[in-house]
């Protein structure tokens, strides 16, 4: 008789390739955005999401203009100065954070949780795309999902480790699950660790608990790079502390 695979593993098999980021891409123009326009982006980007404050818009976006890179993907990057991109536009109207924005404010938008394994499907690896979050893969913590919206941004993270591992829109709503249960397919992904927008980020890593083929759970220290970006917004911060 064979043996069963765990539903674990075996229900978030990859299925689809929503991925924006799935593939190379290149920019194709670049320009700077005028003052009106980043201010609407800072007003749309706090209405959307509360968590975000002003200070923290601050430090993400910082003082400097704001580029806006048109890629041939159909994607846009908003690019504060010379640093990562801090947002993208997914081509369809939709602005995301870019997983370096959400690991220095990792509770700005509603989360999935799941097990370290289901990590393995979900980050692209050789001609694979990675999958799209199956709901048999997510951790449904005592208190529930909370407000669950269909097209609702959320971000999803290994049971363990608090750093966010891949940013996307729900596929369904509270009563589709209330309705069919924790089956099928619950979120499209967007842009997830180890895709072409965290290479041309740098391919950075938050904590020790982001592997080569998959994320573990982790409480140790952020790796240099991510200890010098927090440090530079304690300096920011200072600054603006004296400036007032």
């Amino acid at each position: 008789a064979k043996t069963p695979r765990s539903s674990l593993c075996s229900q978030p098999q990859p299925c689809s390739m929503s991925n924006v980021f799935k593939g190379e891409f290149k920019v194709t123009t670049q320009s700077l955005m005028g003052k009106a326009d980043v201010k609407k982006l800072r007003s749309s980007l706090q209405a959307e999401f509360p968590e975000l404050t002003k200070k923290a818009l601050d430090g993400i976006l910082g003082k400097e203009e704001v580029g806006v890179l048109k890629c041939s993907n159909g994607s846009t990057l908003y690019v504060p100065g010379d640093g990562p991109a801090a947002f993208f536009d997914d081509g369809f109207g939709g602005v995301y954070p870019t997983l370096t924005t959400l690991w220095r404010i990792p509770d700005m938008m509603p989360e999935l949780v799941t097990h370290a394994p289901v990590s393995k499907f979900l980050l692209p690896k050789d001609r694979s795309a990675g999958a799209d979050m199956m709901l048999p893969g997510v951790i449904v913590p005592p208190e529930g999902l909370g407000p669950l919206e269909l097209g609702q941004k959320r971000c999803i993270r290994v049971e363990g480790n608090k750093m966010p591992i891949a940013v996307g829109k729900m596929l369904v709503s509270a009563a589709d699950v209330k309705g069919s249960g924790m089956k099928g397919k619950g979120m499209e992904v967007k842009h997830v660790y180890h895709d072409s927008l965290w290479a041309y980020s740098g391919r950075k890593v938050p904590n020790d608990g982001f592997l080569a083929d998959q994320v573990v759970a982790s409480e140790g220290a952020p790796p240099a790079a991510a200890a010098a970006a927090a440090a530079a917004d304690e300096s920011d911060e200072e600054e603006e502390a004296e400036e007032e």
